[in-house]
């Protein structure tokens, strides 16, 4: 099979009206590596692949919703470009990686007010867990003891990374997703460099 041939056939993930190639999940690939070296099992690769999923599927769910349309939205994005382009100018950093940094900042605005409206009202602590998870940090060891604000903390960010990992599926479910395992399976570093020398995907 041809380079080309091979990356075409790459298709990583596809479902209501968009695929994904090695092309777009690159940053999310090199971002794991430095953290937990390259991913060499079909499960690390999948882990990557939903992480890219996640992103892209709640800007588009935020999209649905006309998030991007609200007035909340237009003032905090102009102020966000505002401190960018300040910045940039500041730090003489050019056009295309401006550009590069305002659809990221962009990204992560709409993310988090999807998150804000759909993720976080679905996260609810009982009483019962906040005292059960004080109870058990007790003890003659100081710094194992947890009072009821640093419980609700803790209960609070685990609830939410379960939340929101449930909610990334439902969106996978919503957006008809569905996973290619042969090409995940394909996928490697060898790959991402054929791909920028060989072949634009946009």
């Amino acid at each position: 099979m041809s380079i080309i041939l091979l990356l075409l056939s790459l298709i990583l993930a596809q479902g209501k009206g968009f695929v994904v190639t090695p092309h777009d999940i690159f940053p999310y690939w090199q971002a794991y590596s430095k953290t937990h070296g390259e991913p060499h099992e079909v499960n690390q690769k999948k882990e990557i692949l939903i992480n890219y999923l996640g992103d892209f599927l709640m800007v588009k769910r935020a999209k649905e919703l006309g998030l991007d349309k609200t007035s909340q939205f237009k003032r905090i994005w102009k102020e966000a470009q505002e401190e960018l382009k300040t910045r940039c100018t500041k730090e003489k950093v050019s056009t295309d990686k401006c550009e590069r940094m305002g659809k990221a900042i962009k990204k992560v605005i709409l993310i988090q007010m999807v998150i804000q409206r759909e993720v976080l009202p679905r996260i609810k602590i009982s009483e019962e867990e906040i005292q059960t998870l004080v109870i058990s940090h007790k003890g003659n060891n100081s710094r194992k003891k947890l009072d009821r604000t640093g419980a609700i903390m803790f209960l609070q960010q685990k609830k939410r990374a379960e939340v929101l990992n449930s909610y990334i599926l439902e969106l996978m479910k919503r957006y008809k997703v569905k996973i290619n395992i042969k090409a995940l399976k394909k996928l490697n570093n060898k790959i991402f460099s054929l791909q920028h020398t060989s072949l634009k995907f946009h």
